[in-house]
């Protein structure tokens, strides 16, 4: 009797188990950045208003605020039916595009912007 039994589901590994993270999808960890850039953006843009002419407060926001609106971009492509099949390349494409947009914008502002120089 005891071999009909259903086998008994394995515990979870605790979460300082760092082979349990790497099974996460690539779509899950683009998920978890893009709601902590959320959190970033919160707390760094009332910083961008006091102190607006802080250098890294700029590159932060810029970086976050584009990183965001890239995994936005995916979340409104997965939403409307883009196939499953090619997320990785849609997120590999989406950060990309988003790596392109915020060296263009810091580049086009170049002369506003101490950073670069």
């Amino acid at each position: 009797m005891d071999s009909a039994r259903a086998p008994r589901p394995t515990a979870r590994p605790p979460l300082w188990d760092l082979t349990a993270w790497r099974a996460l999808y690539p779509g899950m960890w683009a998920w978890v950045f893009q709601r902590l850039s959320a959190l970033a953006i919160l707390v760094l843009f009332p910083i961008h208003v006091i102190y607006p002419y802080a250098d890294w407060i700029r590159v932060t926001m810029l970086a976050c605020v584009t990183w965001h609106a890239m995994h936005g971009v995916k979340v409104l492509l997965t939403d409307f039916g883009f196939p499953a099949r090619h997320q990785r390349k849609l997120l590999a494409a989406l950060s990309a595009l988003g790596l392109v947009l915020f060296v263009g914008l810091a580049f086009l502002h170049r002369g506003y912007w101490r950073f670069l120089g």
